[in-house]
């Protein structure tokens, strides 16, 4: 007869486990304690939630699955009484840079509610609705950055690989073998010739062109028309069943024009390596456009509400006074942001600016904003799987991060926790301790 108080694992080996077997009760919490390189996450990540992750993608239509990939199964003998599982961990974060705090958290989404309800523009006949708000609509966004808030530049010093070679033996980084160089658009002979233009050629090192030698070659020149291509004509005219067809002419635009072209419309990988990036000059790093900046609620526009820390705005907007009416609207509103503030700040997470991009997050901060959302929800009867929730955290916040935690098993949910603070052993139910040693 099979346990169904109780998840049992049976004769778990992966990675450093030796057949072990463990009973986790459900409706509780348990902690995984142990040394170093013992087990701990073995047990609790790749044992027991990538095998609740697995009969959880076995669920979806053989369609479904080959879209969101296989989950491999696990080096275990059984498990027995398994939940669906949610994995907390400090590496599953987006990376992202269109989420922030306040878009994770929801936050954003109702201070875009605010301003669409209860918002007050100067601008005659501007039309309200939350998409104007949002810097991942064409109707908020930045044309400049396109909601990003920065642009992306290409640094020139990162270009070059050796600034004493010349540009035909190889002075970029993006020279192929047969001379031609990425994102110039033409060959090394074409170039050549529009260096002639402007009495340099393209065999002087990379170090001995003058300045505006180098901006000839990197942003172009309109002094002479060229054809375009990487291939000379004579190796065109040798390929076989090919015709060669006149070129495309015009000016030569220049690397570093053509690589921001293309970024201005993709953010490639390949180009980014040589680019940084800078504040928009144009919406100044608020991602919006002057249509949605020019709405304002007690004052402020929202991108000065998403730039106050979470304490602050929670101050703000318990302070800032409305009409009667606007009173009924902006209530509830207002609640929901205060809830979600609350909670993270009892989880440490007040210092936090509701525009703060998740990928500049800690894996700690990260995943107790992962916390405070799930504890705001209403899943049960779901396993959580959480690793080391404490790391990063200040002791005085140790409570109330166990007590989220037990609000999380109060609403019907398992809790599985890789830690070593004492505080949390102490308070768990159940212990599973790994070891004596490491592997």
């Amino acid at each position: 007869m099979k346990d169904m108080n109780n998840i049992v694992v049976k004769k778990a080996c992966e990675h450093n486990l030796q057949e072990i077997d463990v009973t986790i009760p459900k409706d509780e919490m348990t902690v995984v304690t142990g040394v170093s390189g013992s087990g701990k996450s073995s047990l609790a990540f790749d044992t027991v939630f990538r095998e609740g992750q697995r009969r959880y993608l076995e669920s979806f239509s053989s369609y479904a699955r080959s879209i969101m990939g296989k989950a491999g199964k696990p080096t275990v003998e059984s498990i027995t009484g398994l939940l669906p599982a949610i994995s907390i961990d400090q590496k599953t974060t987006t990376a992202n840079s269109r989420s922030t705090v306040g878009t994770l958290s929801e936050i954003y989404d109702f201070l875009r509610l605010l301003f669409a309800r209860l918002g007050k523009s100067e601008l005659p006949d501007l039309k309200i609705d939350r998409s104007l708000f949002s810097f991942n609509s064409l109707r908020g966004a930045c044309k400049a950055c396109k909601g990003l808030g920065v642009q992306d530049r290409i640094d020139p010093e990162l270009l070059i690989t050796d600034p004493s070679r010349t540009v035909r033996d190889g002075a970029f980084v993006m020279t192929t073998p047969s001379g031609y160089i990425v994102y110039s658009q033409v060959t090394m002979e074409v170039l050549n010739d529009v260096c002639n233009a402007h009495d340099f050629s393209v065999d002087i090192p990379w170090q001995d062109l003058s300045e505006d030698q180098k901006q000839i070659i990197l942003h172009g020149s309109s002094r002479i028309k060229v054809p375009f291509g990487k291939h000379p004509l004579e190796n065109r005219l040798k390929w076989s069943g090919i015709t060669a067809k006149p070129r495309e002419e015009g000016f030569y635009t220049g690397i570093i024009t053509i690589m921001e072209d293309i970024l201005k419309r993709d953010r490639n990988d390949n180009i980014l390596r040589f680019a940084r990036s800078i504040t928009c000059p144009i919406c100044n790093g608020t991602r919006l456009n002057n249509d949605a900046l020019s709405v304002r609620f007690g004052g402020k526009n929202i991108s000065e509400l998403n730039a106050l820390s979470l304490l602050e705005l929670d101050t703000f907007l318990s302070k800032v006074k409305v009409n009667e009416n606007s009173k009924k609207i902006a209530d509830p509103i207002i609640t929901e942001i205060s809830k979600r503030i609350k909670t993270l700040s009892q989880l440490g997470l007040g210092y936090l600016t509701s525009d703060r991009e998740s990928t500049t997050l800690s894996g700690g901060e990260a995943q107790r904003i992962r916390l405070a959302i799930q504890t705001l929800g209403d899943l049960q009867n779901v396993l959580y799987v959480l690793d080391e929730p404490s790391i990063g955290l200040h002791p005085q916040h140790n409570a109330a991060l166990i007590s989220a935690l037990a609000g999380l098993q109060q609403k019907g949910n398992t809790l599985l926790v890789v830690e070593h603070d004492k505080d949390f052993i102490r308070s768990s139910e159940n212990l599973i301790d790994i070891g004596p040693k490491a592997g």
